[in-house]
């Protein structure tokens, strides 16, 4: 599925790292109750040469039936590839999916305490959502989600 504002695949001479792109994504309940063990795909990889960097997200979950079963540890987390992938985001579920009402968060790319924020991207990689830990037992809202991306060269820029 292309992205907004597509590069060439290929190409890495890109203007993209001076622009933030962004992709609206709804995760229906189904999904959320299985996210765990599918991790929904946010962002496509973007093909060879390329590599996302996760800016920031927006998760809103609309009033409805509030997820049941969250234990500890049970967060969303914004991962490369799949649920074994390098995680570069993640949002605390208490207090967001377990409530009824109308509830929206905003998710920041994950910063290290010794202030050194850099991390690898992953070359060719999905940007995914998923479920750490284990899987939520219920509830019926969708997810909307929007998130906030860069695509960057992944080697040396041409």
């Amino acid at each position: 599925m292309p992205l907004e504002s597509d590069p060439v695949p290929g190409q890495t001479s890109i203007a993209a790292p001076a622009r933030i792109l962004k992709r609206d994504v709804v995760v229906s309940s189904a999904e959320l109750l299985a996210l765990n063990a599918t991790p929904k795909e946010i962002v496509p990889a973007p093909g060879a040469g390329l590599a996302l960097v996760f800016e920031g997200a927006v998760i809103h979950k609309p009033a409805g039936t509030a997820y049941g079963g969250i234990a500890a540890g049970e967060d969303l987390s914004v991962k490369y590839t799949n649920g074994a992938g390098l995680e570069v985001a993640q949002c605390e579920t208490t207090g967001f999916l377990d409530q009824a009402t109308d509830q929206t968060r905003y998710v920041r790319p994950h910063t290290a305490a010794s202030l050194n924020s850099a991390l690898v991207p992953t070359a060719n990689a999905a940007l995914v959502l998923h479920m750490l830990v284990g899987e939520i037992t219920s509830g019926d809202s969708p997810l909307h989600v929007r998130f906030f991306f860069r695509v960057v060269p992944a080697s040396g820029f041409a």
